[in-house]
């Protein structure tokens, strides 16, 4: 293992570390901030960690393809409105709503025949299948497949697969910073502008959360940069999901709820299908021509 791939691996590790907080926050902050108001200021903290990285590297914070980066904006957007929503309302768990999110890395596969003509190999039909049987497992085990939450958690990893692949069809002459100060100005305002006919001022026993979660993940948003300038991402992509372990490990310490056995059968295969997508469609073989390895790996999120 190269010292470069090890960096890579710490911060992404970092990153995940930051989300479980982030997520964990955002419930732990529910009973006395709207999730809405609680999102949008995670997402304003984002913009000044930008800001504060670009400035610190002397690096541009301008976009040059507007189109893909503002498509990319508004579907990240989709999909941070459905996960602070699940986060906040408390009507499905926190690691149940992660493992659900980390279904987009299947989408992302399903939906780059038709949309960026990649041929979809047998093996990564495979991983789809694994993984939305997990999802299956788990709606049946333990959240219901008539929970409008579960269902909106999903709504919002497909918003979010939007995302990644406008994000691919980018120029590749932006830097990780200007799109995340973009995503992040974008979904501030826009979840701003949700919670406004029910704004209210923070009360003192919220200060905790709001600030836990805004500088988590705003550092986990700069931290999934770092990792993926250090090494490619096809050789990291499957610890993503070290952040389902944390968040129900998190989850279950802090509120005392644990998954069950058939919820942990069905996040792990979840996970499973997940890393197997990730994993083969990530093989030389099946990467278009000209295409640069790791493209489509994330460099910001919700």
């Amino acid at each position: 293992m190269t010292p470069q791939l090890r960096r890579g691996i710490a911060w992404l590790l970092v990153s995940e570390l930051c989300y479980t907080v982030m997520r964990v926050a955002a419930r732990a902050g529910a009973n006395d901030l709207p999730w809405a108001e609680f999102a949008a200021a995670r997402f304003f903290g984002g913009a000044i960690v930008a800001v504060v990285a670009a400035r610190s590297r002397g690096i541009s914070l301008r976009v040059g393809d507007h189109k893909n980066a503002w498509l990319r904006s508004l579907f990240g957007t989709g999909g941070a409105v459905a996960l602070f929503h699940a986060l906040g309302t408390k009507h499905i768990g926190v690691g149940d709503a992660t493992v659900l999110y980390a279904t987009t890395p299947l989408w992302v596969a399903l939906l780059s025949g038709p949309m960026l003509r990649e041929r979809v190999s047998a093996p990564v039909w495979g991983g789809i299948a694994v993984g939305f049987v997990g999802v299956a497992v788990l709606l049946q085990a333990g959240i219901a497949w008539t929970n409008p939450t579960a269902l909106l958690v999903i709504a919002g990893a497909v918003s979010y697969a939007f995302a990644l692949l406008r994000l691919r069809q980018l120029t590749g002459h932006e830097t990780s910073e200007a799109i995340a100060l973009q995503m992040s100005l974008t979904a501030g305002v826009i979840l701003l502008a949700i919670a406004w006919p029910g704004i209210r001022p923070v009360r003192a026993s919220a200060y905790v959360p709001l600030a836990a979660g805004s500088l988590a993940g705003g550092i986990g948003q700069l931290a999934v940069g770092r990792a993926y300038a250090q090494a490619p991402a096809a050789r990291m992509s499957a610890l993503t999901y070290s952040g389902v372990l944390f968040t129900y490990v998190t989850e279950a310490v802090m509120f005392r709820h644990a998954p069950g056995l058939a919820q942990s059968a069905g996040a792990v295969l979840v996970v499973l299908g997940g890393v197997l997508v990730s994993g083969l469609a990530a093989r030389p073989a099946a990467a278009p021509p000209g295409a640069e390895t790791g493209t489509e790996a994330p460099r910001a999120r919700p």
